[in-house]
This record gives structure tokens, sequence and C-alpha cells, in this order.
């Protein structure tokens, strides 16, 4: 281990990634295995790799200990050469990480300590179950990051459907009929107020994604240049489909909590609701980089044709159930 620094600087990095659905371990787990599988058929355990899992709010990498941070590795060899000795095996073998990066306000990195990249090609059964605990776990913490936003949205909604049902009631019928384009009745207040109150959550949700991607992704660049760069590319779409799940997330939680069949039906119907959303997404980001310019509210803008209909959905879907 202490020629690794000039052969990470020597070697081409090995990089995978996919996107954790929340909620979906079988899964999950099925594509880390198939990923990993696959890089030890293909690969020795001497090559250096990063396997990144991108979740909600957070994103997960699996990779040989120094490759993110050498000093780590410097530090770990000193510590197992003073105590076990220089002919000790825990110092000839390379420890694998399992890295936790939550993408929230003063959240901290956490690194685990797993197995060893020997271990994975040797005996990849054991090797793999103790990378997929400490990723499954890490998993279940980001989750709760999830539901805590989702927590304080529907919070924040239910403080304000009030107010806007006060504002509404305040109005006569004609003077309602005027404002919004069409009747409502005063038996109806309440729930046009709510979906009120949730657009305006959603709306939220959607300034924070097109937010996150023009100032974090795009920049200053065109669009068409950012999409020119795999890293680049692939985080606007962990993007996309992170707003995705903030929003199916709320409404989920928001109306089907206590509702079994209508929760049931919502994540039914939430893997065609995801795939239309890329293919959309695909579209307006294909027509983007086509453009000579990239306008500061263009990303706002597709982010704004990309949901609103996957909100709509699920408000009519909801509604459904409601009648």
């Amino acid at each position: 281990m202490t020629d690794l620094n000039a052969q990470y600087d020597n070697q081409p990095i090995y990089t995978s990634a996919f996107y954790a659905d929340p909620e979906s371990p079988l899964q999950n787990r099925s594509t880390l295995l198939s990923t990993l599988k696959a890089f030890t058929k293909n690969e020795s355990a001497t090559t250096p790799f990063a396997l990144q899992i991108m979740a909600t709010n957070a994103e997960l990498t699996i990779a040989p200990l120094g490759l993110l941070n050498l000093d780590e590795l410097k530090t770990y060899t000193a510590k197992q050469r003073h105590t076990y000795g220089l002919n000790a095996p825990e110092t000839t073998e390379l420890p694998l990480v399992v890295q936790y990066e939550p993408h929230t306000e003063n959240a901290k990195v956490s690194r685990q300590l797993v197995t060893t990249c020997e271990a994975l090609f040797r005996d990849f059964n054991p090797a793999f179950e103790k990378i997929w605990q400490q990723v499954n776990a890490d998993l279940a913490k980001n989750q709760q990051l999830l539901e805590h936003m989702v927590a304080d949205l529907i919070t924040d909604s239910q403080k304000i459907a009030p107010k806007f049902s006060t504002h509404l009631k305040a109005l006569t019928v004609e003077k309602r009929k005027e404002t919004l384009g069409f009747d409502l009745p005063d038996n109806q207040l309440a729930q046009f107020s709510r979906y009120l109150a949730d657009n305006q959550e959603v709306k939220a949700i959607i300034a924070s994604g097109a937010g996150f991607a023009s100032h974090e992704i795009v920049g200053k660049q065109l669009f068409a240049q950012a999409m020119n760069d795999q890293i680049l590319r692939n985080t606007f779409f962990w993007d996309l489909d992170n707003t995705f799940h903030e929003i199916f997330y709320y409404y989920l939680r928001k109306y089907g909590t206590n509702k079994v069949k209508l929760s049931k039906r919502l994540n039914h119907i939430k893997p065609r609701l995801l795939t239309k959303m890329r293919q959309t997404a695909w579209q307006q980001a294909n027509n983007l980089t086509k453009q000579t310019k990239t306008p500061p509210q263009a990303l706002e803008k597709l982010f704004t044709t990309v949901f609103v209909p996957v909100a709509e959905q699920l408000t009519a879907e909801i509604a459904k159930f409601n009648h």
C-alpha cells in the first residue's frame, strides 16, 4: 500500500453509478449486486474504482480507502502497522469504504470500512453482504431525511391552507368567480384551499430543484456544455429524480398515510409517473441543448413543465378516492 499514490495517479479509475429508489431495498440490492459482480468479473482487485449511489438528498460512494482521501489510507496503514506489525495480513489488503454524504445543511460525511478489495474478489458473497448492510443502513438514514423534509412541507401547507380559505371566504361568490375564473361555492372552499397550499409546496420543491440545476450544475456555461460533461449530466438527471420523489412523497404522506388503498394506488402508478417524467425531461433537456443561449429562467421553466403535470396527476388520483 506504500505505492498506492503512484498507483492511483497512473491508472484510470473505474466508475459506475445508479439511482437508489426510496423504499425499494430489493431493487437497490439487486442493482448493487449486479454492478459489483460485473466489476469483479471484468477488473482486478488492484483496479481503482468508485461506485456512486445517488439517493434523495444524498450520495453514497463505494471505493477503496485512499481514493477519496489519500491521507486516510496513510493514517490507516500507520495504525495497522503499529498495532499488528509489518507482516500482519491487515496491512496488506486494501480496505473498502462506504461513504455517505448527505446534501443537507450542517450534515456530516461518514465513512465506514466494511471489507477489503481483495476479499470482494476472493470471496464475493460474504464481502458483498458487508457492503450491502452498510449501504442499506445509510439509505435508511437518508430516507429519514426525506421524511423529515416532507413532514415540514406538510406542516407548512396545513398552516397556509386556512389563510387561503379565510381570504376566499371574505370574497363574494361573484368576486371569487372574477378572481378565479370559475364558480367556487362555500362548501368547496376547504378543498380548494388545500389544493392551493399543495401547489405552493410543489412550487417550492420545483424552485429548489431548478435552483440547484442552475447554480450547481450549469452555472455560467451553456446548458448544452453542461450536458456534454458526463458527471454534470448524471447529476442533472439525479436532480430530476430527486425532485420527483420529493413531490411524490409529499402527496403520499399527506394523503395516503391513513388510507391504505390510496397509498397502494399511488405506489402502483409511481413507476409510470417516473417513466413519463424522465421522458418529458429528456425531451425538454434536448430542446434546451439546441438553444444558443441559456436564459436565467430556462431551468425553472423546464422543471415547471416537467413536474407540474406530475403534481396534477397525483392530485387527480387522490380526488378519485375522495369521491
